[in-house]
């Protein structure tokens, strides 16, 4: 449970990490409960859909945008948008590596938010609340069975060095397993067949990045997880 609770406190907005004392030790741990924190995640977005059944369909997917954004701070769209900077500037290794330290933002990232964010407007719009559930669980199981089958990126630690080395072909296997089971269990076929391709995009994903800076960091972990949760939606909306 603290381990739990920690890895919660790190990913999300909920006040919980006052509770627990950080350790290195523990930080690794609680590694393993990541694609979980996506459970809550998508528990706390459904709040819209109850409160707001019967308004407008537009309004409830700003909402469940809204929603989002406050649970969980936005954490990962700076990975998406410093990896749009980075992987698309067509520079070489360390220039890119480089790039997506900038704390500023360039025209890739802008393009990537705003793509992001009307994918996630249109298709929440089209698809029951069980999508919504499932959308931050199968992003963030995509972005650790990614890590699972590469290395870290940088020749020095930073913040996703522990994720990254934490994650191997074994764990990748076990979050597969879990993650199209979950979605099999409440989306049945539908779900289980966004969540499994869905996983495949994830994988390509972080062989491409592979071949652009040899390996994966906490920016593009964050990158895969917020490019995996739209296609999850995008391609829930085609097959279901």
């Amino acid at each position: 449970m603290r381990a739990f609770l920690l890895i919660l406190s790190f990913f999300t907005r909920i006040p919980v990490g006052h509770r627990v004392e950080y350790s290195d030790e523990l930080y690794e741990t609680s590694i393993k409960y990541f694609p979980y924190i996506g459970m809550v995640i998508g528990l706390l977005c459904m709040v819209p859909y109850v409160l707001f059944k019967n308004v407008n369909s537009s309004i409830v997917s700003v909402l469940v945008i809204l929603a989002y954004l406050i649970v969980t701070g936005g954490i990962h769209l700076d990975g998406l948008a410093d990896s749009m900077d980075g992987l698309f500037s067509n520079r070489d290794r360390e220039r890119v590596l480089e790039i997506m330290k900038d704390s500023r933002i360039g025209s890739f990232g802008v393009i990537g938010l705003i793509l992001y964010f009307l994918i996630f407007y249109t298709t929440v719009k089209e698809l029951p609340p069980v999508f919504i559930f499932l959308m931050p669980f199968v992003g963030k199981s995509s972005g650790a069975f990614a890590a699972g089958f590469t290395g870290y990126a940088r020749k020095t630690p930073g913040m996703g060095t522990v994720f990254v080395e934490s994650h191997n072909m074994a764990t990748s296997g076990g979050i597969t397993v879990a993650c199209l089971a979950i979605s099999y269990l409440l989306a049945g076929s539908s779900g289980v067949l966004a969540g499994g391709l869905t996983l495949v995009l994830a994988y390509l994903m972080m062989k491409w990045i592979e071949g652009k800076i040899g390996g994966m960091t906490g920016d593009t972990i964050g990158f895969v997880v917020e490019v995996c949760q739209v296609a999850f939606l995008l391609i829930s909306v085609i097959v279901y």
